[in-house]
């Protein structure tokens, strides 16, 4: 489990990978950051492995969370996609750590969104309070990904257009309800590929409608190489993440951006 700083903000805590490999599967996925990290290891990026040595930290970072009365967030599966088929067979004892680990909330996301349904946990329910499922979106005709996601019952949805490869407005604004959280960045090729065209008016866009909707907006790095001085966006860095919301109790609940009577529904 790694603890996160990226470029000084806080979209996530943590990253955790249950397992690593993957396959590219669309056009977002060509100077994916995992297949060069990889490869800089001679390891085979493609290669499915379960990993071992740090399964059980996230219960170790639970812990000092509930001792301390906070909440972490989690990126899973960083280095894969945590519903790809090929990862079943390790899937039940990811759900159980994520179960046994309530302080933490667990960011989900997967281009394959066609797959999450089938490989939820028999006890979902409406969701687990401690999981946001996203998917990302490079290209305009993703955008019914967002749809599969609205289907699925979650306590909050989000959407990572990283890398933005085209403008995705206007179809965007028929997609984004049920949408509780929305990032957006340009491509960097990973430092050994010459990053694709990015123009800054796609990201103020998608901010825009953000602002439009009150759904809060993150901003990762604008394309090109030099990532870490590049987070501005009209000369503002945009770090906006969903706030944790409690019941009186004390309980985890999470709004789910237009869709907040769904939330308050599964909090009751």
């Amino acid at each position: 489990m790694t603890k996160c700083d990226l470029h000084h903000t806080k979209q996530h805590d943590y990253s955790h990978n249950f397992w690593t490999g993957c396959h590219k599967f669309t056009e977002g996925c060509r100077n994916c950051y995992m297949f060069h990290a990889q490869r800089r290891r001679t390891v085979n990026p493609e290669e499915i492995r379960r990993v071992v040595t740090q399964w059980d930290e996230p219960l170790k970072v639970q812990k000092a969370a509930a001792k301390a009365g906070e909440y972490k967030t989690v990126f899973a599966c960083s280095y894969s996609d945590f519903f790809m088929e090929e990862a079943d067979q390790w899937r039940e004892e990811a759900w159980a750590i994520i179960r046994a680990t309530p302080n933490l909330i667990w960011q989900l996301t997967s281009k394959r969104t066609h797959l999450i349904a089938d490989r939820l946990p028999p006890d979902w329910g409406s969701g687990y309070p401690n999981v946001w499922l996203g998917t990302s979106v490079e290209l305009k005709k993703y955008l019914p990904r967002l749809d599969t996601l609205n289907n699925i019952p979650c306590v909050l949805r989000w959407a990572d257009f990283s890398p933005t490869l085209e403008d995705p407005m206007p179809e965007l604004a028929n997609y984004i309800d049920g949408i509780g959280w929305v990032c957006a960045s340009g491509e960097t090729g990973c430092g050994t590929a010459q990053p694709r065209p990015w123009n800054p008016q796609w990201a103020r866009n998608i901010r825009d409608l953000c602002k439009e909707r009150s759904i809060p907006f993150y901003f990762g790095q604008v394309a090109g190489r030099a990532r870490y001085n590049s987070r501005l966006l009209d000369g503002v860095e945009y770090n906006e993440v969903p706030p944790v919301v409690l019941t009186g109790d004390g309980r985890l609940i999470q709004q789910a951006g237009n869709r907040k009577k769904e939330a308050a529904n599964y909090a009751n």
